[in-house]
């Protein structure tokens, strides 16, 4: 029984941490493992030039099992290739989900065009990462139709391991919201069972507790550690002390595991050679605990290794003895093994895809190293009398109330918080969207004309606006009325909506009878067949109310280039220019101005004067 369980704490330092598998860029999250390259550079020489060249034995990775090379002294490259087919920008987050590598050193290239490189890994501070994480996790950026090569090199003094996962940023968050949550009870009960016994140590003098204590607190550590959350929350200055933590608990736990058998189990008392035994195995791990400081961590972990196989069959023939011989409590000691025990195998088990991934088999082990310690700790209580052994049952019956409680209460803030969002959506789309025209309104339009302002400025891509205007508006509403005016501009609305043709035009009503249109990554001639397009469009309608049928024409002024210096402001300024001079040219015209050949066609000058629209 105790074999399993510290077999299980083997497993976060020999296997990687798994993870779900997907493959498309617009899944929640998919692992990448099988599309990863590597190579070794044993004399640890390769540069990142040299890695890119053709030349570069790569071996493709076999399955979509994370990457795991055991323990080795060279470093490891990765070359992973991933690529956009959406039509749109994507940002992902990746993520390498082992979280004791010493260098973790990430080069992001677009064809020969370095776009990031960073410095990660735990021999480092901890805010020299990219994204605050227990994990190593890079926010990736991809343009539509992108195609990015990632490059990692690999090195470090623990088992080479590299699964990676492919994030979307929401999926991301909603997992690590939950598993903090999860985390959070699990450390929470540990630490309020481990004060728990330390009061009782306190009062009785009782070295069991002590002991005790030192076994549970060494359990969340140790998992703590090995997660990163440890580095994350409680050390992140302390790079020295990280490299150090997880041998020096996790021998910690051998030894404070092996002393408290010894006392609990009161194994002086009818088996000399086993005490013997366990306060030999105990020596030994407090012993590595201290040399931990002075020792390599791979040394470390080989003497810790074999010594946990011996400590996981001895203690199980100890408890299978106590048990025979009828030594009080034998049988806590037993099933509390057992409920950790059944928390491994719903792990296992998960992880190989026999049971479904839940809250129970995702967080099994942790669950079952609370019951464990509830249970040892109720024996604990029972040797002292009734009166205590009944206040830790209702202390457990608390602990399991406040964590349904807890369970409840995340249940409805996830509820509540979900309500919120819809409504939260809702407004904000109320807040855009013009009522009479159902058009983005002005507001909208200011916001998302300066982003793509910015970004055409950014990759020197032409950028056009136009404003369109209703010639004459004010004569429809003094002869045909009010309403008619409205419905003049609803279908006006219409009718140039219906000729704009990519997603990324952005049509808004600008004020009044004016409508102001946005075309990223758009020429001159582009915007002079729009600009007509629509002109035409609007001049061969008719407009139907229920007391009158008319036409209108349109007046377009258009500013198109490539942003350079200035703002948007300075654009919208020239096309509406553009738009007084097609009115003084008499009206149902369109005029263009090229901001990049500003003697093509010269707008009004700012002092001009207005004519009645």
């Amino acid at each position: 029984m105790r074999l399993v369980r510290n077999l299980l704490l083997f497993c976060f330092l020999l296997q990687p941490m798994l993870v779900q598998a997907a493959i498309a860029v617009d899944q929640p999250s998919e692992s990448v493992n099988e599309q990863v390259y590597f190579l070794e550079d044993a004399a640890d020489r390769l540069t990142i030039d040299a890695v890119r060249q053709d030349t570069a034995n790569w071996t493709k990775q076999q399955d979509s099992k994370a990457f795991n090379q055991g323990y080795s002294d060279s470093a490891w490259w990765l070359r992973l290739q991933l690529h956009n087919g959406n039509a749109t920008e994507v940002m992902r987050y990746l993520e390498l989900s082992y979280a004791v590598l010493d260098y973790v050193d990430v080069w992001i290239y677009s064809s020969d065009r370095l776009l990031e490189f960073y410095e990660m890994g735990d021999k480092l501070p901890f805010n020299s990462r990219p994204l605050e994480h227990r994990f190593f996790v890079l926010p990736v950026t991809w343009e539509a139709d992108q195609t990015l090569d990632i490059y990692l090199r690999v090195k470090t003094s623990t088992a080479v391991q590299a699964p990676l996962t492919l994030w979307d940023r929401d999926a991301f968050e909603r997992r690590e919201n939950q598993a903090n949550i999860a985390q959070g009870l699990y450390y929470g009960a540990m630490v309020v069972i481990a004060i728990y016994n330390f009061l009782i140590f306190i009062v009785v003098r009782d070295r069991s507790y002590l002991y005790y204590v030192a076994f549970v607190m060494s359990l969340p550590l140790f998992i703590a550690s090995m997660s990163g959350q440890a580095y994350h929350y409680l050390w992140p200055d302390a790079v020295l002390w990280n490299d150090h933590s997880i041998p020096f608990f996790l021998a910690m736990a051998f030894g404070s595991s092996a002393m408290f058998t010894r006392r609990f189990l009161q194994v002086k008392e009818w088996s000399r050679v086993l005490n013997v035994g366990l306060t030999m195995v105990a020596t030994v791990a407090f012993g590595t605990m201290l040399l931990s400081f002075v020792m390599p961590y791979r040394f470390s972990i080989h003497v810790l290794v074999p010594l946990g196989l011996f400590a996981c069959v001895f203690d199980m023939i100890v408890g299978g003895l106590s048990w025979y011989k009828g030594v009080n409590n034998a049988r806590f000691y037993v099933i509390a093994w057992l409920m950790f025990l059944g928390g491994g195998v719903l792990l296992a088990l998960n992880k190989l895809g026999i049971l479904p991934q839940n809250f129970i088999t995702e967080y099994s082990v942790q669950i079952g190293s609370v019951l464990e310690a509830v249970l040892l700790s109720f024996a604990m209580a029972e040797r002292i009398n009734v009166e205590r052994r009944l206040r830790f049952a209702a202390q457990d019956e608390a602990l399991k109330v406040t964590r349904r409680l807890n369970e409840q209460l995340e249940e409805r803030v996830r509820e509540r918080t979900l309500e919120l969002e819809k409504l939260n959506a809702r407004l904000e789309e109320m807040s855009n969207t013009d009522q009479l025209t159902n058009l983005k309104n002005r507001r909208y339009l200011e916001h998302v004309m300066q982003e793509e302002w910015a970004r055409c400025k950014r990759y020197e891509r032409d950028f056009a606006i136009m404003m369109l205007d209703v010639d004459f508006f004010k004569k429809v509403n003094d002869q045909y009325g009010h309403p008619a005016g409205d419905a003049c501009l609803k279908r006006v609305a219409e009718l140039v909506n219906q000729c704009i043709r990519w997603p990324s035009d952005q049509l808004a009503r600008y004020g009044g009878e004016e409508f102001c249109l946005i075309l990223p990554e758009t020429g001159e001639e582009g915007a002079r067949v729009v600009a007509e397009r629509i002109r035409v469009a609007v001049e061969g309608d008719v407009i139907e109310t229920d007391s009158a049928s008319f036409g209108v024409t349109i007046s377009v002024g258009v500013c198109v280039g490539k942003p350079k210096a200035g703002s948007v402001e300075d654009m919208l300024k020239s096309a509406d220019l553009a738009l007084y001079q097609s009115k003084e040219r008499g009206r149902n015209k369109v005029t263009l101005y090229n901001q990049d050949k500003p003697a093509a066609v010269a707008p009004l000058p700012l002092g001009a004067a207005k004519t009645d629209k």
